[in-house]
C-alpha cells in the first residue's frame, strides 16, 4: 500500500464536506480511498471493517473499466449496485482516489451522478493534492 499524508487542516475539510454530503444523499456510509485500497476518509459506519470493502470496490471498478474497453473504449463514470438492503455506488475522484458510497434501500438516490460530481469538484478544489500524484499523500 502507498503511505500518505494528508495534513490536519485537509483531512478537516474532507471531513466537512463528506459530513455535509452524506447527510444531504442520506448515505449510510461513504469512504474515500486510494486505488490500493488504503483508507483515506470515511463517514458513517456499516459494523465492518471498511479496508475489505474499499480494496473490493476498487477491484470492481476497475473491472468495469476493462469491461468498457472491450466494448470499444466506453469510458465508465461509475459503477453501482443495488440490493434488496443496500445499494452501493463507486466513482473515481481523479486518477488515484476513489469514493464509495452506500445506501440503505435497493435504490441510489435520483441524480446521485450530479450530487457525487458536485462533491467530487469541492474534494479536489479543497485539497488540490488529489489530482497530483497521491503516491506522496502520506496519512
Amino acid at each position: 500500500m502507498s503511505d500518505f499524508t494528508i495534513f490536519s487542516d485537509d483531512a478537516e475539510k474532507v471531513q466537512r464536506l463528506m459530513v455535509a454530503y452524506q447527510a444531504s444523499v442520506k448515505a449510510e456510509y461513504i469512504v474515500l480511498c486510494h486505488r490500493d485500497g488504503s483508507i483515506i476518509a470515511e463517514v458513517g459506519s456499516l459494523g465492518i471493517d471498511a479496508t475489505p470493502l474499499a480494496v473490493l470496490s476498487t477491484a470492481s471498478f476497475d473491472s468495469a473499466r476493462q469491461v468498457g474497453m472491450m466494448l470499444g473504449g466506453e469510458n465508465f463514470q461509475s459503477v453501482s449496485y443495488s440490493g434488496e438492503n443496500r445499494s452501493i455506488y463507486i466513482s473515481p475522484v481523479d486518477q488515484a482516489l476513489l469514493l464509495v458510497q452506500i445506501f440503505p434501500g435497493s435504490k441510489l438516490p435520483n441524480r446521485i451522478e450530479d450530487f457525487n460530481r458536485l462533491l467530487v469538484e469541492k474534494l479536489v478544489d479543497a485539497v488540490p493534492a488529489f489530482t497530483q500524484n497521491t503516491s506522496r499523500l502520506v496519512r
